[in-house]
């Protein structure tokens, strides 16, 4: 997968535009980018995914060719996390009682 592979997979996974910076394809007019987004960059002969904060950029992983960022960056944007796992009986109880109206 390349960069432009990745756009379209992004944008059919649903990700939100916004989420996200990579060179060479841009967000669509008017799409909000928050402050923080994670990025794909090409960098020293390798290529990186990392997450720009209030403009400072920090490399989270390099990556020896552009196919394997481009994946690592799908993964990070549409991995839904673990699932939920049920409260025990136990952690339930030591729950606070909910504020009364």
């Amino acid at each position: 997968m390349d960069r432009h592979g990745l756009c379209a997979a992004l944008r059919a996974a649903g990700v939100p535009a916004g989420l996200y910076e990579i060179a060479g394809c841009p967000a669509p007019p008017g799409t909000p980018r928050p402050e923080d987004r994670l990025y794909l960059a090409e960098e020293a002969g390798g290529w990186v995914v990392g997450v720009r904060q209030r403009g400072v950029r920090t490399v989270l992983e390099r990556f020896p060719d552009e196919d394997r960022a481009c994946r690592g960056l799908y993964t990070r944007l549409t991995d839904p996390g673990p699932p939920s796992v049920p409260l025990t009986a136990e952690e339930r109880a030591r729950l606070p009682d909910p504020p009364g109206p």
